[in-house]
């Protein structure tokens, strides 16, 4: 009987020993705490949450993860101009708005694009550099449509608010990584 109970007591005391060697499980505040130092901490960690592999990332990866939240939002936004345009009835100045920001769209999702590859090589000037000109080419799209009256108009003012807080969310972090 005393060497099963040593034996039960050994295979615990492995057991125990086992768990405490094993690696703690990534703290869900990481994530927030990485956001924390955004100008929109709720937007990122609304966006990045949604993507399981943030909630296990340093602050390198979740800097990635907001650049393909940026460049999936624009894309969206880009989706919805074009189909807005498709739509679009015959008003001049509604229509080349439109025709505008999709060609803004499509330099901003590009842009994005070459900063997820920069993301990867830790070149971090060149993400700055580029996730900037994606925010000028939704500010252009913001412009040329200024004075356009159309029904989607707060809409697509929306998504446009939407990219480029994501994009300020993208140069806080790379940031804290640069600096």
């Amino acid at each position: 009987m005393a060497v099963l109970t040593n034996l039960v007591l050994l295979l615990l005391h492995v057991a125990v020993a086992s768990l405490a060697l094993a690696e703690d499980p990534p703290s869900p505040s990481t994530l927030q705490e990485t956001c924390a130092h955004t100008l929109f901490p709720k937007l990122c960690v609304d966006h990045l949450s949604l993507m399981p592999e943030s909630h296990s990332a340093d602050a390198h990866h979740i800097a990635e993860l907001a650049i393909r939240a940026a460049a999936s939002t624009a894309s969206s936004t880009s989706t919805y101009i074009d189909n807005t345009l498709e739509a679009a009835v015959n008003d001049s100045t509604w229509q080349q708005c439109l025709n505008d920001c999709a060609e803004s769209y499509i330099d901003a999702v590009e842009q994005l694009d070459d900063s997820t590859g920069a993301m990867e090589s830790n070149k971090y000037p060149d993400v700055k550099r580029f996730v900037a000109a994606a925010v000028a080419d939704v500010e252009t799209c913001e412009e040329g449509c200024k004075h356009a009256l159309f029904p989607e108009k707060t809409k697509v003012a929306e998504m446009n608010e939407v990219v480029k807080n994501l994009c300020a969310v993208v140069q806080a972090l790379v940031d804290r990584l640069h600096n």
